[in-house]
């Protein structure tokens, strides 16, 4: 892809940016390793905001990243009052860990299971403690906002197949549970495959006990397991994405909907998702994203965070590590990193002075202004890929 240049030369851009990348001596530099300017940085920018999304690279593989977010997040909990850190991850297994919560029966593991296997990495273990300590001790809700059912999403499997039956007419309840655990648990052989007739029953099951849902309260005003089933449609549908799908990204702005209405009207919310996902406008990508939703309706209230690397190795959910490539010259990760800064952080008006310039920040490297998509974007030199647990 041809890199469009900035407008501004690199002599200016350095000077413009003395402040917001950090650049320091190798005195420093060590402190920086550590990044509490930078967090520093961020608590400034966000502390006071209604909600914040921090992006990660869609890889959702990159260990100093997580770590960072990790850190932000307690700071906005602990430091600015945050009520609420919500993932994109299956709503369904968040739902389940919130009932034992509040039955005083929760344990580490189902918060694990919920928050997956992208982020079941050591380097985040004290930090899923954490949090789970702080949802025990009634200090902070962890939710989720995918409709997607995941492979660590125990709870989903063990509960869905009966509640969609349970709000079925007696003719379909049986044959419609049967088809829904067969599937959460992926039992097809040659008897019974998975195939475009199968999954039309179970797209018609699911719409089945959502409309019968439907009629019986608003829709993303219910009960957790009202929600439930108002969730796994979009997830059959987009299966086969007929025109009318609903989009991820639309059915993770409803679920944050509904979170936000069974909680006060003056609460905070982090929300942990790919960049991709944290940005403020469409512009040039396929669908709306999450982010967008969000500034409709929270404007200055809301920030976006980016977070990208130069170069670095990542790793998804386990799989075997893979590199990624250097950014090329005058892209935004080399420009926040020339001066061989382990950390970078790009504010709003740094983003306008670099202007137009390739990135990766939406997975693959694309050239886009991101002063529109963004209130900061945070760069590292070097990403490592995480250490998985045994799951």
């Amino acid at each position: 892809m041809k890199l469009v240049e900035p407008s501004h030369g690199g002599r200016t851009i350095r000077i413009a940016f003395s402040i917001a990348l950090l650049v320091a001596s190798a005195q420093t530099r060590a402190q920086q390793t550590q990044s509490p300017l930078i967090e520093e940085q961020i608590m400034n920018l966000v502390c006071d905001k209604q909600v914040v999304v921090l992006g990660e690279l869609p890889s959702h593989g990159e260990a100093r990243g997580f770590q960072l977010k990790a850190r932000i997040v307690e700071r906005l909990v602990n430091r600015c009052g945050f009520d609420a850190v919500l993932f994109e991850a299956p709503i369904y297994d968040f739902l389940g860990f919130q009932e034992a919560v509040a039955e005083d029966r929760a344990a580490p593991a189902q918060l694990n299971r919920a928050i997956g296997g992208f982020w079941t990495s050591r380097e985040l273990s004290d930090w899923r403690q954490w949090l789970f300590d702080q949802a025990t001790n009634g200090q902070l809700l962890i939710g989720g906002l995918d409709d997607q059912v995941s492979a660590s999403s125990d709870y989903a499997r063990a509960t869905l197949p009966g509640l969609v039956a349970a709000h079925l007419p007696a003719e379909y309840a049986a044959e419609c549970e049967q088809k829904i655990e067969r599937n959460l648990f992926w039992r097809y052989d040659a008897a019974q495959p998975f195939d475009d007739e199968e999954l039309v029953a179970l797209q018609r099951c699911a719409h089945l006990a959502a409309d019968s849902i439907a009629t019986k309260s608003e829709h993303g005003i219910g009960s957790p397991r009202q929600v439930m089933i108002e969730n796994l449609p979009g997830f059959y549908d987009r299966w086969n994405n007929p025109p009318e799908v609903l989009d991820r990204d639309e059915a993770m702005y409803r679920n944050f909907r509904w979170h936000r209405k069974h909680m006060p009207a003056d609460s905070k919310f982090v929300i942990w998702t790919a960049t991709v996902h944290a940005a403020r406008q469409q512009q040039g990508l396929k669908h709306k994203p999450l982010g967008s939703w969000l500034s409709d309706q929270w404007g200055d209230r809301l920030a976006a965070i980016g977070l990208t690397a130069f170069a670095g190795q990542s790793s998804m959910a386990g799989m075997k590590s893979k590199p990624l490539p250097e950014a090329p010259p005058g892209s935004l990760e080399d420009l926040a990193t020339e001066a061989g800064t382990d950390w970078a952080y790009l504010d709003a008006s740094a983003l306008r002075e670099i202007g137009i310039a390739q990135s990766r920040l939406f997975g693959r490297f694309t050239t886009a202004d991101w002063s529109v998509y963004f209130d900061g974007v945070l760069v590292t030199r070097t990403e490592v890929a995480p250490v998985f647990e045994p799951r």
